[in-house]
């Protein structure tokens, strides 16, 4: 008799790991930040990553960057990248 398949089929069932820290202030965060974004963004209107994190009133550029490439991800803004003066410049904008 294996007692060892019997023991198994009584533990629950572990989460996925995105499913763990699915309350994860981080995390959290992270959604409100990107619904700041959604909402204060401008449609048709292409913005760089420091003029967004101006808009939202973010202190920190990195994770408006983050948020900003997440959203692209999940098709909700568009991005672009040009030449400017120092170099490409990513733009983001919301779609209309």
């Amino acid at each position: 008799m294996n007692t060892i398949a019997g023991k198994r089929s009584r533990l629950p069932r572990l989460r996925s790991l995105t499913e763990r820290a699915s309350n994860a202030p981080q995390r959290m965060r992270a959604r409100k930040t990107e619904a700041r974004i959604l909402e204060m963004m401008p449609i048709r209107a292409w913005l760089t990553c420091t003029v967004v994190s101006r808009l939202i009133g973010a202190g920190d550029d990195r994770k408006t960057r983050a948020r900003l490439d997440r959203l692209v991800r999940d098709g909700k803004i568009e991005c672009k990248r040009e030449q400017g003066t120092h170099g490409l410049v990513y733009l983001f904008r919301r779609p209309s």
